[in-house]
């Protein structure tokens, strides 16, 4: 059996999280490209676009299955003024898609977007926020038992 070095193992995994990270944003890269740039719809391209949603949910799925907690500073999450920037951030996105698509956009469906969008957004970040606190003190809770 070969003994493994615990840093060299650290490292191991460092790397490897910074590379599903650079894989994520080429991807994100790609997909924009594609969707502005040369006006493909979603059919053609399904690969970027599958990746981009299942890959965080794997990760979240099977760092839950093996008990591990992937986020520190799950306060620092709730800042009202990161999440205000993150709001403001997806808002201008959705605007220079619609734009840049050439479709108009009424006043009313850009209320209606803006105002699920928002709404939507917090409650889905205060929930998983809180969620995680409780798991990791479970976790913590359990592991000192040990």
């Amino acid at each position: 059996m070969k003994i493994r070095d615990e840093r060299v193992e650290q490292n191991k995994n460092k790397i490897l999280a910074e590379l599903m990270r650079l894989v994520c944003f080429f991807v994100v890269i790609s997909f924009v490209v594609k969707s502005l740039y040369f006006k493909m719809d979603l059919s053609q391209c399904i690969t970027e676009y599958v990746i981009i949603i299942f890959a965080p949910i794997y990760q979240m799925v099977r760092s839950r299955q093996l008990g591990v907690v992937l986020t520190t500073n799950l306060r620092e999450q709730l800042n009202p003024k990161r999440n205000i920037i993150m709001a403001i951030l997806g808002v201008v996105v959705f605007f220079f898609i619609w734009f840049t698509s050439g479709r108009q956009v009424t006043k009313e469906f850009a209320f209606w977007y803006i105002a699920t969008f928002l709404v939507a957004f917090f409650l889905i970040r205060v929930v998983f926020v809180r969620s995680e606190e409780g798991r990791i003190k479970k976790l913590e809770k359990e592991f000192e038992d040990d």
